[in-house]
């Protein structure tokens, strides 16, 4: 049998939308481990105790199928093979730290050689996440959301972290202005492009028809990642493909207190096994 290993990243959901205490993180960022310290105005990272979100479905492509000057993705002009993609049912995801998901065989293309340098997932925009970080003798946890004053809670030394949902709308806010995440020029009101911890992605919004949009009721969202080294396929292989998750929380801090807890961008690796030919 054997192994391959591709590192996806998904990028999620910061001045997304206008909610109090979120901060701007500058593009090309690179956020490393919290060490214990409360982070003096800049992140870090820490695992997250639950995310939670939905796949409507996973493809491997040879060229970008989604570049700035589509509305829409092209799947078959940039040779893109399907790993899952249900006809609408849902993967459903409650991701786990290191924990390994086989992705469903339903629509799964037939593996054609080359070299694949691009990995795209659609997800349902609907992303839940809790967790919860100490510094000293202080516990910070996600207390869900306020809706009366559109604020996420931060719990001190009370209780355990409650989920919260964070939904994309746009990416540049109600009052239009630039996203630091978003490097094509501070993004667009539905496509943002961003460098984080050496990889490359593209995050847009969908409409119900999977037309680039954005507004407050979008119901999917397009992630694109450029792969650090591609994936080379033979024809007719016959694999089981993996995800294996690895997602984080950034915290954010004054140095004196943790003003926030939020989704970072979720960070994937996926396996696929060869399957071994049944002897007659």
């Amino acid at each position: 049998m054997k192994n391959h290993y591709l590192f996806i990243s998904f990028l999620i959901l910061f001045g997304v939308i206008s909610i109090k205490g979120d901060r701007p993180v500058q593009s090309a960022a690179t956020i490393i481990k919290c060490k214990g310290q409360i982070p003096n105005k800049t992140a870090c990272l820490i695992k997250a105790k639950s995310i939670k979100t939905n796949i409507y479905r996973v493809d491997l492509c040879k060229k970008n199928p989604f570049p700035n000057y589509r509305s829409s993705a092209d799947y078959a002009g940039a040779g893109c093979i399907t790993l899952f993609n249900d006809n609408g049912k849902l993967y459903r995801g409650n991701f786990k730290k290191g924990t390994k998901y086989k992705l469903p065989e339903e629509g799964r293309g037939i593996i054609r050689s080359g070299s694949y340098n691009y990995l795209t997932i659609v997800f349902e925009n609907s992303f839940k996440s809790s967790g919860k970080y100490i510094s000293g003798n202080t516990t910070w946890t996600t207390g869900g959301f306020n809706k009366k004053y559109n604020q996420r809670i931060l719990n001190i030394n009370k209780g355990q972290p409650i989920e919260y949902t964070s939904r994309l709308s746009n990416w540049r806010g109600k009052d239009n202005k630039d996203n630091d995440y978003c490097d094509n020029n501070g993004g667009t009101y539905s496509r943002c492009e961003i460098k984080y911890n050496g990889y490359q992605l593209t995050s847009i919004g969908l409409g119900s028809n999977f037309i680039e949009s954005y507004g407050p009721n979008l119901p999917y969202m397009f992630y694109m990642n450029a792969l650090l080294s591609p994936i080379n396929l033979k024809e007719a292989m016959n694999i089981d493909f993996f995800l294996v998750d690895n997602n984080s929380l950034e915290v954010y801090g004054d140095g004196q207190t943790v003003q926030s807890i939020s989704i970072a961008p979720l960070i994937f690796k996926i396996t696929f096994n060869e399957k071994k030919d049944e002897l007659s």
